[in-house]
């Protein structure tokens, strides 16, 4: 879904960083005014933490736009096709952040804790690794928890974790034209983050017409 909002930019170069992966960003963000992230290369995944409907959040190669709709806007985790991973801390300022550039890496740190083992946490089951220290969930990929004219998900897994629950769950198009995911009108209770492989999937009946739908839980 490739949905561009149209910004005067002003440049905020941001220092790189050492390593394969990256430490946090703060981008200052506004409710109603569009931020622009400018990655080294292609995002290829987007993770929420928090209120998915807190950020409104669109992808056009390189960039990110984002969207404050709350402010208490959900902080972003971001995955680029390498696999390098950008973790960005919205924070609500007077005045907002038209463009950051990342170029090639960030400053400050990711905020230690709960946060950081949330995203963790993705980024395992994500990559279909068991988180460790989790536990298996027995589910019953029949029972569907939430289906209506449109779509359908089911459980596919789940794994248990001292302070973290994961499900991975399987939304399927029950239509004959192409269907968005609606990721952010899923409520889930303690939801913390929720991503999807696909924003659209495909008519039922042909390829592509599900795709996997990730969800991180408090307790």
């Amino acid at each position: 879904m490739n949905r561009v909002f149209v910004c005067i930019c002003v440049l905020l170069n941001v220092s790189p960083a050492v390593g394969g992966a990256e430490p946090g960003t703060v981008v200052h963000v506004s409710v109603g005014k569009v931020s622009e992230v400018f990655f080294p290369e292609k995002v290829a995944k987007v993770v929420k933490g928090g209120a998915s409907d807190s950020v409104l959040v669109e992808t056009l190669d390189q960039s990110l736009y984002l969207l404050p709709k709350s402010n208490t806007p959900a902080d972003i985790f971001v995955t680029t096709v390498s696999g390098r991973s950008y973790p960005l801390t919205l924070t609500i300022a007077p005045q907002h952040d038209v463009k950051v550039d990342i170029g090639g890496g960030s400053v400050s740190s990711i905020s230690p804790g709960t946060g950081n083992d949330v995203m963790d946490v993705m980024k395992d089951i994500l990559s279909g690794h068991e988180p460790p220290g989790s536990t298996a969930l027995k589910v019953n990929r029949t029972d569907i928890l939430f289906k209506d004219s449109k779509i359908q998900l089911h459980v596919r897994s789940g794994y248990d974790l001292p302070a973290l629950t994961a499900y991975i769950l399987e939304a399927r198009n029950l239509t004959d034209n192409s269907v968005i995911v609606p990721i952010e009108q899923v409520t889930f209770p303690r939801l913390l983050a929720i991503t999807s492989d696909r924003d659209m999937i495909a008519p039922k009946g042909r390829e592509g017409d599900s795709t996997a739908v990730y969800l991180v839980v408090g307790k």
